[in-house]
């Protein structure tokens, strides 16, 4: 009578596995090996989500350690400040899982909401500041509807004359040609002629610029500077006749044209050529109500904001005063080659940062929101990057600081499925690094709830 062997074959198979398991997990432990590093064996990859284990401590990053004595040391060296925060001496308001207030007295949300209910009776401003995070709109454009739709207000506020996304931006459409320039605070050591924007343009010769929004904004302003000579410009409203207009020269400070035209839906504006004159953007809002603008500036970590002109700001302020300045960076901080980065230089120069737009904006609450999550694709597996855990507690160590509104990004997207979650649900790039329009209408959701409460 014939045996069946299947039996005995299947045994052999899971011996056979378990010790090329067993194998691999002794190799990967000793190191690399002639140069050459041995990828782990696991017998059960096709059949489990490996993600899950390797992501753990990102998920849910703890914003404390135990045991963690290291925030004294990361005081900026040449800090003006004497006193020292450590992590563990201010208690947060934990108003949420992702929001905390650091402020004196624990006041900044009740600030925030307090002005966000006069927005019936007067503009309310909010720059949103950040990198790639935040461009095109992104998150900003949906956070900026929940509040106009609670307390007022209309428009999308602050749009450069020349924009590198300006194609996929879906709030406006901006469409711009001829002899612009473009410059950028990345690619200036200028601490004279940079706004929050950090970029401004110019136009050597012929240069134009259309804008066209969803629906009709109360009032338009542009931005400029110029020195002695009057800077002409030609402009069409709503689609009319087209008008020219001589602004006046600024002499070196920032200076605010208010077209005169309501109920603008479409704006074309044109130039000539301005002899050295700087546009620092067209403003389209309300005279009412909540009005966001959104600073994005690409490839951006933070640390250029502490060459924001004083003098600009002060002007600015003139015609924009901020309620809330919220700050979003982190992610051209971390790199997907881990080489055991401490990160001190980044808090430094956010201190720094930070210090400065305190100064710049004495009365504006300030949010620093953390970066999200971020993992690299490797060999058809996600690692998440191991910067994120670091820099987003030297982030929560600022917020305490400097005493500032805190919002952990990176939480509010645990919540929603974490990086992978979110480029498996099409509201992430599979760069594992940038959200779509639809992830920033998910952490736009978060974040509204979290600020403005029942009040929505």
């Amino acid at each position: 009578m014939r045996r069946n062997h299947l039996y005995r074959s299947f045994g052999l198979l899971i011996v056979g596995g378990l010790l090329a398991y067993g194998l691999s997990e002794l190799l990967v432990s000793v190191g690399p090996i002639a140069g050459y590093r041995v990828k782990e064996f696991n017998p059960l990859s096709d059949l489990l989500d490996t993600t899950a284990a390797q992501s753990s401590e990102t998920l849910s990053i703890p914003l404390q350690i135990p045991d963690d004595t290291t925030t004294q040391s990361l005081l900026p060296v040449d800090s003006t400040r004497s006193e020292v925060v450590t992590a563990d001496t201010l208690p947060p308001l934990e108003l949420s899982e992702r929001l905390m207030d650091y402020s004196e007295g624990q006041s900044a949300l009740r600030r925030l909401r307090a002005a966000l209910r006069e927005g019936h009776s007067r503009a309310v401003r909010i720059a949103f500041v950040g990198d790639s995070f935040i461009e095109g709109d992104i998150l900003v454009d949906p956070f900026r509807k929940a509040l106009q739709q609670t307390y007022g207000g209309g428009g999308v506020g602050y749009v450069p004359l020349t924009s590198p996304v300006a194609r996929f931006r879906q709030s406006i459409q901006q469409r711009f040609e001829g002899a612009w320039q473009e410059t950028s605070a990345n690619k200036s050591k200028s601490r004279t002629l940079f706004t929050l924007a950090e970029t401004f343009a110019t136009a050597t010769a012929t240069a134009s610029t259309s804008y066209k929004l969803k629906s009709a904004t109360d009032r338009v302003t542009l931005h400029y500077v110029s020195d002695t000579i009057p800077v002409a410009i030609s402009y069409s409203i709503n689609g009319g006749d087209q008008q020219r207009v001589e602004l006046p020269a600024s002499y070196g400070a920032l200076t605010e044209y208010t077209f005169p035209h309501g109920a603008v839906k479409q704006l074309e504006l044109a130039t000539e050529g301005s002899d050295g004159a700087r546009f620092y953007g067209v403003c389209f809002d309300g005279a009412t109500g909540v009005a966001v603008d959104n600073y994005s500036l690409r490839g951006s970590s933070g640390a250029k904001l502490n060459a924001v002109s004083s003098a600009l700001t002060a002007q600015l302020s003139r015609f924009r005063p901020y309620d809330l300045i919220i700050l979003s960076y982190g992610l051209n901080v971390v790199s997907a080659q881990d080489n055991d980065d401490s990160y001190d230089w980044y808090y430094a120069a956010m201190a720094k940062s930070i210090e400065h737009i305190q100064q710049l904006y004495p009365n504006a609450t300030i949010l620093l929101m953390s970066l999200s999550d971020r993992a690299t694709l490797r060999e058809g597996e996600i690692h998440p990057l191991n910067g994120v855990a670091r820099v987003l507690r030297l982030q929560h160590r600022l917020a305490q600081r400097y005493g500032l509104l805190f919002w952990n990004t990176h939480e509010a997207m645990a919540s929603l499925g974490g990086i992978k979650g979110f480029v498996d649900k099409g509201w992430a790039a599979k760069d594992y690094t940038h959200i779509s329009m639809a992830g920033g209408r998910q952490l736009a959701k978060l974040l509204t709830a979290d600020l403005i409460g029942d009040e929505e």
